[in-house]
């Protein structure tokens, strides 16, 4: 009786799919820049790629983690006065949870195969010390989703205070931004209070 059961589920199994190899998945085409920041200029980079491959986790991690400790130690963005005067509400207690926010529903409106681009000029490194540096450039920041309905482009300033750690590390302490004189483009300020809720 036993034998029987067995021979009728070997034969059962047979003619199922229990012991067939599946299509494999396609592999993760997600591409990654990020480099591990063990200096100012990395950083930077790292936010430029960031920003090309709508990647929020490598955008975030360009940034001073968290918001505890002191003053010193938390993430603070200072809008451009244009930003500052339209969404002043906005901008109140502006921290690394809202850069994600924001970040995370911007390219969601980009579509699949468009990518932003970034392009900084003027470039360069102030304010120089062992732990501590300042990056100012002029940007474009261009979506290159034109049926998004979120602006094709974007232009101002950025002074950018980056800070190292005892590992060796570096991220952005705080960010400033400034519209341009005489620009008709609205500031990165503008696009970061569209889609901070």
């Amino acid at each position: 009786m036993h034998l029987l059961v067995c021979c009728l589920l070997v034969g059962a199994c047979s003619s199922c799919t229990f012991f067939t190899t599946r299509t494999p998945e396609p592999p993760d085409t997600r591409r990654s820049s990020f480099q591990p920041p063990t200096s100012s200029q990395v950083v930077i980079s790292n936010i430029q790629a960031a920003i090309r491959e709508k990647n929020i986790e490598n955008y975030i991690q360009s940034f001073v983690a968290g918001d505890s400790g002191t003053a010193q130690q938390r993430f603070s963005f200072e809008p451009s006065a244009e930003a500052a005067a339209r969404f002043a509400s906005v901008f109140i207690g502006w921290n690394v949870v809202k850069e994600r926010q924001s970040f995370t529903a911007f390219t969601a409106k980009i579509p699949a195969a468009a990518a932003p681009t970034i392009l900084l000029s003027n470039d360069r490194f102030e304010l120089m010390s062992p732990d501590s540096v300042v990056f100012v450039a002029d940007y474009v920041l261009r979506p290159n989703a034109p049926q998004s309905g979120i602006g094709t482009e974007f232009a101002g300033r950025m002074r950018i205070s980056i800070v190292s750690f005892a590992n060796g590390f570096w991220a952005i302490r705080r960010w400033t931004d400034q519209a341009l004189p005489q620009s008709q483009s609205a500031s990165w300020s503008v696009l970061k209070a569209q889609f901070a809720n």
